[in-house]
């Protein structure tokens, strides 16, 4: 008698499970697709399993609609590439491949960014590149800001060089934002250490704070993030974290 209870409390669960998914359904479609594209930006894995979840004997917990929602543009647009490494160099499986194709295709800013530096800075493309920086800044990827403020600050047209001192003073500015560029400053330089970098851009590492003063930082990273006064001083710190590595 107890293991017929058991069982018949089983089945009751899983219908209950099987009713209250179902409800999913009737929520818009630009609702789910929103809260998808959420979970997506917090982890790859995440999203995975929210399509793909399993409960009791193999029940599948996540609906249809999720399956279908979650390969939507908007959701792979969002999505998280943080433990994907998609350096060209790096053999990559049929279904990385596939997955990052769709990340293509939707513009996903973090590997438009990813496939920018490799372009610039590789000098395969200038134009792509540039053109992938901007599309990516379009959706707010401060990595990409970041980057095209290095490309501005060391090119020979003083115009180019005027916006991109500005807009990295301006960053800096801010704790929150100096904050953000410890982390993608950090990740530029790893990928261009992994990289065979062939464009001579790189190889000038101009000065622009030309007066010496209580502002200039010491030697080493412990005050690299330091907040300075001399907006030259904050260009110049800056321009010799990346350029350091190829002088």
């Amino acid at each position: 008698m107890p293991r017929i209870k058991k069982r018949l409390s089983g089945q009751c669960s899983c219908k209950k499970t099987q009713r209250e998914v179902s409800r999913i359904e009737t929520f818009p479609n630009e609702l789910v697709s929103e809260v998808l594209a959420r979970v997506a930006a917090s982890s790859v894995i995440d999203i995975i399993n929210a399509k793909s979840t399993y409960g009791y004997m193999n029940t599948i917990l996540c609906c249809k609609t999720f399956k279908e929602i979650g390969e939507d543009s908007h959701v792979y647009h969002h999505v998280s590439l943080d433990n994907l490494c998609t350096d060209s160099w790096t053999p990559l499986s049929e279904e990385q491949h596939a997955f990052l194709n769709k990340c293509w295709k939707s513009e996903n800013p973090e590997l438009l960014y990813r496939q920018a530096v490799v372009d610039y800075f590789n000098g395969v493309d200038l134009e792509s590149a540039c053109n992938q920086l901007h599309k990516a800044m379009k959706s707010s990827h401060i990595g990409a800001l970041y980057v095209t403020c290095i490309i501005l600050i060391l090119n020979d047209d003083d115009k180019f060089k005027d916006k991109g001192i500005e807009i990295i003073s301006n960053m800096q500015k801010s704790a929150s934002m100096r904050r953000k560029l410890i982390s993608h400053r950090k990740n530029l330089m790893e990928s261009l250490r992994r990289m065979w970098v062939k464009n001579p851009i790189l190889n000038q590492q101009p000065i622009f704070c030309k007066t010496p003063h209580r502002n200039r930082w010491r030697s080493g990273w412990r005050d690299m993030d330091a907040k300075l006064q001399c907006q030259a001083c904050c260009v110049d710190r800056e321009i010799s974290a990346i350029c350091g590595f190829f002088n």
